[in-house]
């Protein structure tokens, strides 16, 4: 049990006993306010109105009994009926303790509960950019922390490998015989100016499409080259960025295409979609267009060929129902936000859904350049995600190259890589994915500040004071004490890592995870300077402070790692 869950779970029972309703729910947060509490009670002015009694009556009678329980140190009561209160230290130790001798920091047993994360999801044909670093990385950090928590997690990379674009590339090569196909970013650059410019080779590129959703072999045969390509570059940027998608993970678009005309068909029987105009449409009853009318979403075109939302449909249905899922998590931006409502509410009219399913879209914002436009290069392009890749580790390496002017170029070279990618894939995370960034690569390769550099030091520094300590031995006997704020406010903060860890699986926010990390990072440099370790004489007291430190840099590592960031040893 996690330590907010034990506070939460003693004050319902006082609340509980004073007359509370069983779904009563109290509301410890954190006290953020520089003084000497450690969390406060809200919700007592809301408690007591549903039970008829002064506020300040109530918070009275709820800190009576606090004070007869073995949790609070002291308690204070605000005029307006906030409880502040301290923890005691015995039991703070007691839960220390007991989480410095677990031999794993997770001891979450496995759930049955299938959980599906969408992420990434490129388009073949077309390299990988810097808009694809939000979803793969979010993506991939959600994927870690369920399973940290034991989910079985299905990670799927929908590659869309099968639309318009597609055919308009098909269209391309057949109409000009090309039969290199490995620069095939440059080929579909090509054909987009075509089909620009040429009404035509427009129609001739819906007619590849419609030849490639019915399997026609010449165009699957050119389809499948050029996806393989496309994998093979995408699968070298996730190898590089310690992105667990591999080759087996990718359901693309054209899975589904097998199951679409039965679906269609049930559809139509179920009369959820209808033909206007040739087309197959269905109408969302609660999307309207700016005079109030009523709007729907195609699902084939009058040429037979079908839209992003059939796929989609398909893909849903598949899900919940052979797949079994329990929740599907979408990682897409902001701008896909009513293509899901739609896609779910026919799904859902349809029947399609299990009623134990649970669907988030986990929508994020853009990445901008200082000027609040998109991140784009000095001549207007899309940033390709493995040019980024490159330039983070080039910068990181001339960082440590006048920091470590000893060591060898094999050494800064490996460093560089893991500082590096980590460095980038930090500054994304460390954001709020509900809102835009300033893409800054000062900002981001400081030692100073919440970043992945300050973070990687604190931990390098704690190694390095445990192997200056080496040759300490100690027993069962020698515990973690807390002798001070310092030791208090660094144990306080190793046992919230749980919380937290809860809250990003509740709310889909790796922000709050690196945060955590660099607020531990600050209060373990807060403790090294106010109390000794190396010239200590109490043996017990430099034990239970090694241990600590221990703990300190068990927690680092794991909560690095499930952001997908390796550890460096030096700096």
């Amino acid at each position: 049990m996690t330590l907010l869950k034990n506070l939460q779970k003693n004050i319902y029972k006082i609340c509980i006993e004073l007359g509370a309703p069983k779904n009563f729910q109290p509301n410890i947060q954190k006290y953020f306010k520089k003084k000497k509490f450690d969390y406060q009670i809200n919700g007592i002015i809301k408690l007591s109105k549903i039970l008829n009694i002064n506020t300040y009556t109530l918070a009275k009678k709820v800190s009576e009994k606090m004070n007869k329980n073995f949790f609070y140190q002291s308690i204070q009561i605000t005029d307006t009926g906030f409880i502040n209160f301290t923890i005691k230290n015995a039991w703070i130790c007691l839960k220390i303790n007991n989480m410095f001798n677990k031999k794993k920091i997770n001891n979450n047993k496995p759930s049955k509960k299938i959980i599906i994360v969408d992420y990434s999801s490129p388009n073949i044909a077309k390299e990988m950019h810097v808009g694809h670093l939000r979803s793969t990385v979010l993506g991939d950090v959600t994927t870690n922390i369920l399973k940290f928590l034991g989910y079985h997690v299905i990670q799927i990379n929908h590659i869309g490998d099968c639309g318009a674009q597609i055919g308009m590339l098909l269209a391309y090569i057949k109409k000009y015989s090309i039969k290199n196909f490995q620069n095939v970013e440059k080929l579909y650059q090509k054909s987009q100016k075509k089909i620009q410019s040429n009404k035509k080779f427009y129609k001739i590129s819906q007619y590849c499409t419609l030849q490639l959703q019915n399997k026609n072999p010449k165009y699957i045969k050119i389809w499948k080259k050029l996806r393989e390509i496309t994998i093979k570059k995408n699968q070298k940027i996730y190898q590089k960025l310690k992105i667990k998608l591999k080759i087996q993970n990718i359901v693309g678009e054209s899975f589904y295409h097998p199951l679409i005309p039965n679906m269609l068909t049930d559809l139509k029987k179920k009369k959820i979609i209808f033909k206007k105009n040739g087309n197959l449409v269905s109408i969302i009853p609660t999307l309207k267009n700016r005079v109030g009318k009523k709007m729907g979403v195609i699902l084939q075109k009058k040429d037979g060929s079908y839209l992003y939302a059939t796929t989609d449909i398909a893909c849903l249905k598949y899900r919940s129902q052979i797949l079994k899922a329990n929740k599907i998590i979408y990682y897409t931006d902001v701008r896909q936000t009513q293509h899901f409502k739609n896609i779910q509410n026919i799904a859902k009219r349809a029947g399609y859904l299990s009623s134990f399913l649970h669907i988030e879209h986990h929508t994020f914002g853009m990445i901008l350049s200082k000027n609040n436009t998109p991140f784009k290069t000095r001549e207007g392009h899309t940033i390709k995600l493995k040019h980024l890749i490159t330039e983070a580790i080039k910068k990181t390496k001339k960082i440590l190259q006048k920091r470590n002017q000893n060591w060898s170029v094999q050494n800064i070279d490996k460093t560089a890589e893991k500082i590096g990618i980590g460095a980038l894939k930090y500054f994304e995370l460390s954001k709020n994915r509900k809102k835009n960034y300033v893409f800054d690569w000062k900002q981001m390769l400081t030692l100073t500040g919440n970043t992945s550099l300050y973070i990687q030091y604190a931990y390098t520094r704690i190694l390095s004071i445990l192997k200056k300590n080496k040759n300490i031995k100690w027993n069962k006997n020698h515990e973690i004490t807390i002798n001070n704020i310092y030791e208090k406010n660094i144990s306080i903060k190793l046992l919230q890592f749980f919380d937290i860890i809860l809250d990003i699986k509740k709310h889909g926010t790796p922000h709050l995870l690196c945060n955590y990390l660099f607020k531990l990072s600050e209060i373990f440099s807060n403790f090294y300077e106010n109390c000794s370790i190396i010239s200590e004489n109490d043996i017990n007291i430099k034990i239970s402070r090694i241990k600590l430190i221990i703990l300190t840099a068990k927690i680092i590592k794991t909560g690095l790692k499930l952001l997908g960031i390796s550890t460096v040893k030096i700096m």
